[in-house]
Protein backbone atom coordinates (compact mmCIF):
# COMPACT_ATOMS: atom_id res chain seq x y z
CA UNK A 1 0.00 0.00 0.00
CA UNK A 2 1.46 3.34 -1.07
CA UNK A 3 1.30 6.66 0.76
CA UNK A 4 0.46 9.69 -1.38
CA UNK A 5 0.30 13.48 -1.08
CA UNK A 6 -2.61 15.08 -2.88
CA UNK A 7 -2.53 18.40 -4.71
CA UNK A 8 -3.87 21.42 -2.83
CA UNK A 9 -6.83 21.73 -5.17
CA UNK A 10 -7.82 18.13 -4.51
CA UNK A 11 -7.03 17.45 -0.86
CA UNK A 12 -9.30 14.46 -0.20
CA UNK A 13 -10.15 11.43 -2.31
CA UNK A 14 -11.63 8.14 -1.08
CA UNK A 15 -13.17 5.11 -2.70
CA UNK A 16 -12.52 3.15 -5.90
CA UNK A 17 -11.38 4.54 -9.24
CA UNK A 18 -10.74 1.81 -11.76
CA UNK A 19 -8.57 -0.80 -10.09
CA UNK A 20 -7.19 1.57 -7.41
CA UNK A 21 -8.75 2.17 -3.97
CA UNK A 22 -7.99 5.46 -2.22
CA UNK A 23 -8.30 5.93 1.53
CA UNK A 24 -7.16 8.05 4.45
CA UNK A 25 -5.31 6.85 7.53
CA UNK A 26 -4.65 8.71 10.74
CA UNK A 27 -2.35 11.25 9.08
CA UNK A 28 -1.76 10.24 5.45
CA UNK A 29 -3.66 9.37 2.31
CA UNK A 30 -3.17 5.90 0.87
CA UNK A 31 -3.78 4.01 -2.33
CA UNK A 32 -3.83 0.28 -2.92
CA UNK A 33 -4.78 -2.19 -5.59
CA UNK A 34 -8.42 -3.20 -5.46
CA UNK A 35 -8.89 -6.70 -4.08
CA UNK A 36 -12.11 -8.47 -4.85
CA UNK A 37 -13.81 -9.09 -1.49
CA UNK A 38 -14.75 -12.57 -0.40
CA UNK A 39 -18.38 -13.56 -0.70
CA UNK A 40 -19.05 -16.16 2.00
CA UNK A 41 -22.80 -16.31 1.28
CA UNK A 42 -23.83 -16.51 4.92
CA UNK A 43 -27.49 -17.10 5.72
CA UNK A 44 -27.73 -13.49 6.95
CA UNK A 45 -26.30 -12.08 3.71
CA UNK A 46 -28.53 -14.31 1.63
CA UNK A 47 -31.62 -13.18 3.52
CA UNK A 48 -30.70 -9.49 3.21
CA UNK A 49 -30.14 -9.82 -0.54
CA UNK A 50 -33.45 -11.63 -0.98
CA UNK A 51 -35.32 -8.84 0.82
CA UNK A 52 -33.56 -6.13 -1.18
CA UNK A 53 -34.54 -7.88 -4.41
CA UNK A 54 -38.10 -8.40 -3.16
CA UNK A 55 -38.67 -4.76 -2.20
CA UNK A 56 -36.92 -3.35 -5.23
CA UNK A 57 -39.49 -5.23 -7.29
CA UNK A 58 -42.32 -4.17 -4.95
CA UNK A 59 -41.43 -0.50 -5.50
CA UNK A 60 -42.58 -0.78 -9.10
CA UNK A 61 -46.06 -1.86 -7.97
CA UNK A 62 -46.66 1.16 -5.70
CA UNK A 63 -49.20 3.77 -6.70
CA UNK A 64 -48.03 7.22 -7.75
CA UNK A 65 -49.34 8.67 -4.46
CA UNK A 66 -47.31 6.13 -2.49
CA UNK A 67 -44.17 6.86 -4.50
CA UNK A 68 -44.66 10.57 -3.90
CA UNK A 69 -45.02 9.94 -0.15
CA UNK A 70 -41.73 8.00 -0.05
CA UNK A 71 -39.94 10.72 -2.01
CA UNK A 72 -41.26 13.34 0.41
CA UNK A 73 -40.17 11.26 3.41
CA UNK A 74 -36.68 10.90 1.92
CA UNK A 75 -36.35 14.69 1.78
CA UNK A 76 -36.88 14.82 5.56
CA UNK A 77 -33.99 12.46 6.36
CA UNK A 78 -30.29 13.26 5.99
CA UNK A 79 -27.41 10.84 5.43
CA UNK A 80 -23.64 11.39 5.56
CA UNK A 81 -21.02 10.41 2.98
CA UNK A 82 -17.40 9.41 3.73
CA UNK A 83 -16.35 13.08 3.71
CA UNK A 84 -18.95 14.05 6.31
CA UNK A 85 -21.13 15.80 3.75
CA UNK A 86 -24.91 15.61 4.14
CA UNK A 87 -27.31 14.48 1.45
CA UNK A 88 -30.86 13.18 0.99
CA UNK A 89 -31.48 9.57 0.03
CA UNK A 90 -34.14 8.64 -2.54
CA UNK A 91 -37.68 7.42 -1.92
CA UNK A 92 -36.83 4.09 -3.56
CA UNK A 93 -33.80 3.48 -1.33
CA UNK A 94 -35.77 4.50 1.77
CA UNK A 95 -38.62 2.13 0.88
CA UNK A 96 -36.23 -0.79 0.37
CA UNK A 97 -34.20 -0.02 3.52
CA UNK A 98 -37.19 0.42 5.85
CA UNK A 99 -38.97 -2.70 4.64
CA UNK A 100 -35.80 -4.80 4.69
CA UNK A 101 -35.13 -3.73 8.28
CA UNK A 102 -38.76 -4.40 9.24
CA UNK A 103 -38.88 -7.89 7.73
CA UNK A 104 -35.49 -8.80 9.18
CA UNK A 105 -37.13 -8.09 12.55
CA UNK A 106 -40.12 -10.34 11.87
CA UNK A 107 -42.61 -8.04 10.15
CA UNK A 108 -45.19 -9.64 7.88
CA UNK A 109 -46.90 -6.51 6.51
CA UNK A 110 -45.16 -4.34 3.94
CA UNK A 111 -44.82 -0.64 4.78
CA UNK A 112 -46.36 1.24 1.87
CA UNK A 113 -46.95 4.58 3.62
CA UNK A 114 -43.86 6.01 5.37
CA UNK A 115 -45.96 8.51 7.30
CA UNK A 116 -47.90 5.70 8.97
CA UNK A 117 -44.80 4.76 10.98
CA UNK A 118 -44.86 6.10 14.53
CA UNK A 119 -41.46 7.58 15.32
CA UNK A 120 -40.27 6.72 18.85
CA UNK A 121 -38.34 9.19 20.99
CA UNK A 122 -34.60 9.26 20.38
CA UNK A 123 -32.55 7.69 23.18
CA UNK A 124 -29.13 9.33 23.42
CA UNK A 125 -26.20 7.15 24.53
CA UNK A 126 -23.04 8.40 26.24
CA UNK A 127 -20.19 7.48 28.60
CA UNK A 128 -19.26 4.26 26.81
CA UNK A 129 -16.61 2.46 28.85
CA UNK A 130 -15.03 -0.96 29.01
CA UNK A 131 -12.66 -2.35 31.62
CA UNK A 132 -10.71 -5.52 32.24
CA UNK A 133 -11.52 -7.35 35.45
CA UNK A 134 -12.50 -9.61 36.78
CA UNK A 135 -15.25 -8.71 36.64
CA UNK A 136 -15.15 -7.65 32.99
CA UNK A 137 -17.48 -4.83 32.06
CA UNK A 138 -18.69 -2.96 28.98
CA UNK A 139 -21.43 -0.41 29.40
CA UNK A 140 -22.92 2.92 28.34
CA UNK A 141 -25.51 5.35 29.72
CA UNK A 142 -28.91 6.25 28.27
CA UNK A 143 -30.39 9.68 28.91
CA UNK A 144 -34.08 8.65 29.00
CA UNK A 145 -36.05 5.45 29.45
CA UNK A 146 -36.49 3.43 26.27
CA UNK A 147 -39.97 4.46 25.03
CA UNK A 148 -42.80 1.99 25.40
CA UNK A 149 -43.72 0.10 22.21
CA UNK A 150 -40.14 0.48 20.95
CA UNK A 151 -36.69 -0.93 21.62
CA UNK A 152 -33.08 0.17 21.50
CA UNK A 153 -30.93 -1.86 19.14
CA UNK A 154 -27.25 -1.98 20.15
CA UNK A 155 -24.52 -2.69 17.60
CA UNK A 156 -20.77 -3.07 18.15
CA UNK A 157 -17.60 -3.86 16.26
CA UNK A 158 -15.19 -6.63 17.19
CA UNK A 159 -11.90 -5.57 18.82
CA UNK A 160 -9.93 -3.81 16.08
CA UNK A 161 -6.58 -2.05 15.69
CA UNK A 162 -6.43 1.42 17.32
CA UNK A 163 -5.33 2.87 13.97
CA UNK A 164 -8.55 1.90 12.18
CA UNK A 165 -11.27 4.56 12.06
CA UNK A 166 -13.41 3.48 9.10
CA UNK A 167 -15.64 0.83 10.71
CA UNK A 168 -18.84 1.36 8.72
CA UNK A 169 -19.05 -2.27 7.61
CA UNK A 170 -17.90 -3.86 10.86
CA UNK A 171 -20.95 -3.24 13.08
CA UNK A 172 -23.01 -6.25 14.14
CA UNK A 173 -26.13 -6.37 16.29
CA UNK A 174 -25.35 -7.59 19.80
CA UNK A 175 -28.33 -6.61 21.98
CA UNK A 176 -31.89 -5.33 22.12
CA UNK A 177 -32.95 -3.19 25.10
CA UNK A 178 -36.69 -3.47 25.65
CA UNK A 179 -39.16 -0.61 25.78
CA UNK A 180 -39.68 0.68 29.30
CA UNK A 181 -36.09 0.01 30.39
CA UNK A 182 -35.11 2.82 32.76
CA UNK A 183 -32.44 5.36 31.88
CA UNK A 184 -28.97 4.93 33.29
CA UNK A 185 -26.13 2.44 32.90
CA UNK A 186 -26.71 -0.44 30.47
CA UNK A 187 -24.36 -3.43 30.80
CA UNK A 188 -23.55 -5.10 27.45
CA UNK A 189 -20.36 -7.12 27.97
CA UNK A 190 -22.16 -10.48 28.08
CA UNK A 191 -23.85 -9.60 24.77
CA UNK A 192 -20.54 -8.49 23.25
CA UNK A 193 -18.83 -11.66 24.45
CA UNK A 194 -21.55 -13.87 22.96
CA UNK A 195 -21.12 -12.18 19.57
CA UNK A 196 -17.36 -11.59 19.42
CA UNK A 197 -15.70 -13.46 22.28
CA UNK A 198 -13.45 -11.97 24.96
CA UNK A 199 -12.11 -8.44 24.74
CA UNK A 200 -8.53 -7.87 23.65
CA UNK A 201 -6.33 -5.50 25.65
CA UNK A 202 -5.09 -2.54 23.60
CA UNK A 203 -7.66 -2.95 20.83
CA UNK A 204 -10.50 -0.51 20.03
CA UNK A 205 -14.25 -1.15 20.10
CA UNK A 206 -17.00 1.00 18.60
CA UNK A 207 -20.67 0.88 19.60
CA UNK A 208 -23.79 2.57 18.33
CA UNK A 209 -27.51 2.26 18.99
CA UNK A 210 -30.78 3.24 17.36
CA UNK A 211 -34.43 3.27 18.32
CA UNK A 212 -36.98 1.18 16.42
CA UNK A 213 -40.73 0.95 16.57
CA UNK A 214 -41.80 -2.25 18.35
CA UNK A 215 -44.86 -2.82 16.18
CA UNK A 216 -44.12 -6.05 14.28
CA UNK A 217 -45.28 -4.46 11.03
CA UNK A 218 -43.23 -1.28 11.51
CA UNK A 219 -39.89 -2.22 13.05
CA UNK A 220 -37.86 0.36 11.19
CA UNK A 221 -34.50 1.96 11.86
CA UNK A 222 -35.45 5.62 12.12
CA UNK A 223 -32.80 7.45 14.10
CA UNK A 224 -29.28 6.80 15.29
CA UNK A 225 -29.07 7.36 19.02
CA UNK A 226 -26.18 9.77 19.23
CA UNK A 227 -22.80 9.45 17.55
CA UNK A 228 -20.76 6.29 17.27
CA UNK A 229 -18.74 5.91 20.45
CA UNK A 230 -15.27 4.34 20.60
CA UNK A 231 -13.14 3.11 23.46
CA UNK A 232 -9.70 1.54 23.76
CA UNK A 233 -10.02 -1.69 25.74
CA UNK A 234 -7.92 -1.29 28.86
Amino acid sequence: MARIQLASNNDDIRGKIGNIVYGKGRSVHTQRKRVKPSNPQTSYQTQIRAFIKQFSSAWRSLTQDQITAWNQAALQLMKSNVFGGKYHTTGHKLFVAWNTEAFMNGASVEITDPFSVTIPAVVQISNFDTTLGPPYTMHFDTDIAVPANSKLIVEATPCISPGISNVKGKFRRIAEIAGGTASGTQQIYADFQTRFGDKVTGKKVFIRAFTTNNDASKQVMLFKAGAELAKIVK
